[in-house]
């Protein structure tokens, strides 16, 4: 089963033998509204769908990387459509330097959200509606959702990026040293706080699986292709996303959030911090959330056992939305 789509040019994808892509896959760029063309990629069951699935990655991510999670959900009879945020993969980006993220407005993926919601989910793809994000998706969606109740039948999140671990010094150091820096100068531009990360060997530190086979899978795909890489982000970037942050975490604007929320926290996070997950359940009016046990960052990538329990639970929270 194929999807009407209308791209706006065709999108090329990067494969290795090791992570096929998932079936009857239609890949293609979307012109946004300042012009800038985002990757995107549709995926059909050969069965009538379930419904759309709108898969949102996380920071530096790529639509390649989730071929096996997108095999899962094409496998439980969703369709799903997979948006790559700008400035990721092989999407257009707003930096001088193509391996670097840069945005002056953290919510200008939302507008990018909305394009695609309505030049690809709503015209291609069947209904209902589901959000899947990890990690920094989480906080777009969170707040795509927030100003668009009505897209969403359920939303389910893996480690959302709600707030970030950083040691005291260091938060005390991004909060003194980051307003001067956009004072000065460019924010496009590498902080000396948040230095670019410079590759030299097959030994990067794992810190977002147990699982080192799918770890070593992730690494092989963007050594293989570095063109998907991000090495960084900009001061501009940096200091947008913490301010969407600190807003996101108002008691008062979590209140107002309408859209039932699932949220999967991993016992041995290392990245985001699993605080602001509790936070965020306390206050909206329709969430639960989940401890993984012995589980890092990226749920989806982690061990057998604990990706399909999440991905079990992430389909029963759906389900059970739609029968509400």
């Amino acid at each position: 089963m194929q999807a009407n789509i209308e791209w706006d040019a065709p999108a090329k994808i990067c494969q290795i033998d090791e992570n096929p892509a998932p079936q009857n896959g239609q890949y293609g760029y979307l012109k946004m509204r300042d012009g800038k063309m985002l990757r995107n990629g549709v995926f059909m069951p050969d069965t009538t769908p379930r419904g759309t699935v709108v898969l949102m990655t996380g920071y530096s991510e790529f639509i390649e990387k989730y071929f096996e999670t997108i095999s899962d959900f094409v496998a439980m009879g969703y369709c799903v459509a997979a948006l790559e945020w700008r400035c990721h993969g092989l999407s257009e980006g707003n930096s001088s330097d193509p391996h670097r993220l840069h945005l002056d407005d953290f919510d200008q993926n939302i507008e990018d959200l909305e394009d695609r919601f309505d030049l690809l989910v709503r015209a291609s793809c069947p209904a209902p509606y589901f959000g899947f994000a990890h990690s920094m998706g989480g906080q777009i969606s969170f707040r795509a959702a927030h100003k668009h109740p009505d897209w969403f039948v359920a939303l389910a999140q893996s480690a959302p990026m709600m707030g970030v671990r950083l040691p005291l010094v260091a938060e005390i150091a991004r909060r003194l040293i980051t307003p001067i820096l956009l004072a000065t100068g460019p924010g496009d531009r590498w902080s000396p706080l948040d230095p670019p990360f410079i590759e030299t060997g097959e030994g990067r530190v794992n810190n977002i699986t147990h699982d080192e086979v799918r770890f070593a899978r992730g690494e092989k795909i963007w050594r293989t292709h570095p063109e998907l890489k991000i090495i960084g982000r900009s001061v501009g970037w940096s200091s947008s996303a913490f301010n969407i942050m600190k807003q996101t975490q108002k008691p008062a604007y979590l209140r107002q959030f309408q859209t039932p929320l699932f949220i999967g926290t991993a016992e041995d996070e290392l990245l985001v911090d699993n605080r602001c997950h509790a936070h965020v359940l306390q206050h909206v009016p329709n969430g639960q959330g989940k401890l993984y046990p012995a589980a890092k960052h990226e749920l989806v990538m982690e061990k057998d056992a604990t990706r399909q329990a999440f991905l079990a639970d992430v389909d029963g929270f759906f389900s059970a939305a739609v029968a509400d």
